[in-house]
C-alpha cells in the first residue's frame, strides 16, 4: 500500500513539472539549449538559430485576448550569431504572407532580449521591404548591434488583442515568417511603399456614405481622379503624423504617383481669403481678373510667405513638388450663386478629387508647391456640412479655411471652411481665419518612425 502511495506521488509529480514545462514555454526552453541542438540557417554574416527550424508561425482558430494575457503567453525565441569579422547592424522583422486572412488591425506583440519592443501593435510599426515575393508586408520589430563572434537572443510574443477584435472567425488563419537581415543589404521601403503595404486590402474596401461624419478608426481608402488612384485617409487615424520642417502634419493622401499630400497639423497664422474690393463673386479665387489685370487674393501671399520663410530657407524645399489644387469656381447664374461644391457636397454628398478647368477668368487648377485642402478631401477624411465631429484627424480645436468657393450672396462671396467643431461651413472670404498649409511631398523620400504621435513619420534627410 505505501509502495503504491509513494508511486503515485511520483507519477504526480511527474505530471506537474511537464504542466510548468509547457506554461513556461516552448520559446524559453530553446534560450537555455545550446546551439548546436537548434536547426540553423546562414544568412550573409549572422547564423540564425530556430527552435526546430520554424521560422514561420501559423495560427488557426484564434481568440483574441487582454493584454495580460497575451504577455503570459510562451515567446518565439530566436538566438542570432555574427560570424563576420566587423560589427553588424541586425534587424528583426515580422512578415506576413500571403495565406493570411485574418485582419491585422488586432494583431499586437512584444519582444525582450537584445533586441526589444514594448507591447506594441503590429500595424504601428514601422514598415520594412521585403524581397521574399509572398509577403504581403514587412514590419521592423527592432536593431540591435552584434559584435563579432557574439550571439544576440530576442523573445517575441504574439497574440491577438480582444479590445481590437473581440471575435474573429475560426476559419481565418495568420501566418508569417521571421526575418532576420544586416540593415547594410536590406534595401529600404519608400515613403508611399510603406504606407501601402497593404493596397490589395485598402482597393478592395467598398467606399464609404459620405452623407454622415466618420468617427471610426476607418484607415486608408481609395478613389480614382482625372489623374488616377488616390488613398485617402478618413475618420479617426492615429498612424497618418509626419514630421517635417519643425512641424507636425497629417498625411490626407497618397498619390498613385507616389508622392504624398500633407496638412499642417495646427495653423501657421490666420489669414482672410480676400480683401473684398467690391461685391464680386470673382473674389472667391485664388487669382483673378482685376481690370484686366490677373491679381492674387490675399491667401497667395500668406501662403508663399509662409513657405519661403519655413520651407525654402530651411532647405526643405527639395523634398516637395509642385501639385495640383482646385480652386473650382465653377457656378450657375442665380440671384443666389452657389458654386459647383454647394452642390456636390452640400445636397448630393459626391466629393470628387477631379478639379473641373474654370470657365470664368477666377479660379480653377493651380500648380504650386503650397496651398490649401479642398472641401471635397474633408469631405472624404471625414467631415460633413453643418455637422459637427471632433473624432476625425483633421478636427483640431480651430476653425480654418479651405480652397473651395461655397457661395455669393448679398454681394459677399463665400468660402467652405471648417468650424472649431470639426464642422464643413462657409466663411466671409474678408474674415480672419487659420491658416493649414498643404504640400506634397516627392515619392523618392524614405523615412523612420511609425506615423504616430510619438513616434511619427520623419524624413531621412541628404
Amino acid at each position: 500500500m505505501k509502495k503504491k502511495y509513494i508511486v503515485s506521488l511520483v507519477i504526480i509529480g511527474l505530471m506537474l513539472a511537464a504542466t510548468l514545462s509547457i506554461g513556461t514555454g516552448y520559446g524559453v526552453w530553446v534560450s537555455t539549449q545550446d546551439k548546436a541542438e537548434l536547426s540553423s540557417t546562414t544568412l550573409d554574416c549572422f547564423k540564425i538559430y530556430y527552435p526546430d527550424g520554424k521560422d514561420v508561425i501559423e495560427m488557426r482558430n484564434i481568440t483574441p485576448v487582454t493584454t495580460e494575457k497575451g504577455l503570459e503567453t510562451s515567446p518565439y525565441t530566436l538566438a542570432i550569431e555574427n560570424i563576420c569579422s566587423v560589427d553588424k547592424e541586425l534587424q528583426v522583422r515580422l512578415n506576413i504572407l500571403d495565406e493570411t486572412t485574418v485582419d491585422l488591425k488586432a494583431l499586437t506583440l512584444e519582444a525582450t532580449g537584445n533586441v526589444t519592443k514594448e507591447t506594441s501593435l503590429y500595424n504601428n510599426l514601422e514598415v520594412a521591404k521585403s524581397e521574399m515575393d509572398n509577403v504581403t508586408q514587412s514590419r521592423l520589430v527592432g536593431l540591435a548591434t552584434v559584435k563579432p563572434g557574439e550571439t544576440v537572443r530576442t523573445n517575441i510574443k504574439l497574440w491577438f488583442d480582444e479590445v481590437k477584435s473581440p471575435k474573429i472567425e475560426k476559419d481565418k488563419i495568420f501566418k508569417m515568417q521571421f526575418e532576420l537581415i544586416d540593415t547594410d543589404s536590406s534595401v529600404k521601403a519608400k515613403f508611399y511603399e510603406m504606407l501601402l503595404a497593404d493596397k490589395a486590402k485598402i482597393e478592395a474596401k467598398a467606399a464609404p456614405n459620405f452623407a454622415n461624419v466618420s468617427t471610426s478608426s476607418d484607415g486608408l481608402y481609395v478613389a480614382t481622379s482625372s489623374t488616377g488612384k488616390t488613398y485617402y485617409y478618413r475618420g479617426v487615424v492615429t498612424n497618418n503624423y509626419v514630421s517635417f520642417g519643425n512641424f507636425i502634419w497629417r498625411i490626407i493622401s497618397i498619390n498613385e504617383d507616389g508622392t504624398i499630400k500633407l496638412i499642417l497639423d495646427k495653423s501657421a497664422t490666420y489669414s482672410i481669403f480676400n480683401n473684398l474690393k467690391s461685391p464680386e463673386k470673382d473674389f472667391a479665387g485664388y487669382k483673378y481678373l482685376w481690370y484686366n489685370t490677373e491679381t492674387a487674393s490675399t491667401i497667395v501671399e500668406a501662403l508663399d510667405v509662409w513657405y519661403n520663410n519655413n520651407i525654402i530657407t530651411k532647405d526643405l524645399d527639395k523634398y516637395v513638388v509642385a501639385a495640383d489644387y482646385c480652386n473650382d469656381t465653377g457656378y450657375k447664374n442665380d440671384k443666389h450663386i452657389y458654386f459647383n461644391a454647394y452642390n456636390r457636397l452640400v445636397t448630393e454628398h459626391t466629393p470628387s478629387l477631379t478639379c473641373p478647368t474654370s470657365t470664368s477668368d477666377f479660379g480653377g487648377i493651380y500648380n504650386n508647391k503650397v496651398g490649401l485642402i479642398t472641401a471635397d478631401e474633408v469631405v472624404m477624411a471625414g467631415g460633413e456640412y453643418n455637422a459637427n465631429n471632433m473624432n476625425y484627424y483633421l478636427y483640431n480645436g480651430e476653425s480654418f479655411i479651405t480652397f473651395t468657393p461655397f457661395d455669393f450672396n448679398a454681394g459677399r462671396p463665400n468660402i467652405f471652411s471648417v468650424t472649431d467643431k470639426g464642422a464643413l461651413s462657409s466663411v466671409a472670404v474678408d474674415k480672419q481665419i487659420g491658416l493649414r498649409p498643404v504640400i506634397t511631398l516627392d515619392s523618392n523620400i524614405t523615412v523612420t518612425g511609425s506615423g504616430t504621435i510619438d513616434n511619427p513619420y520623419t524624413i531621412d534627410m541628404e
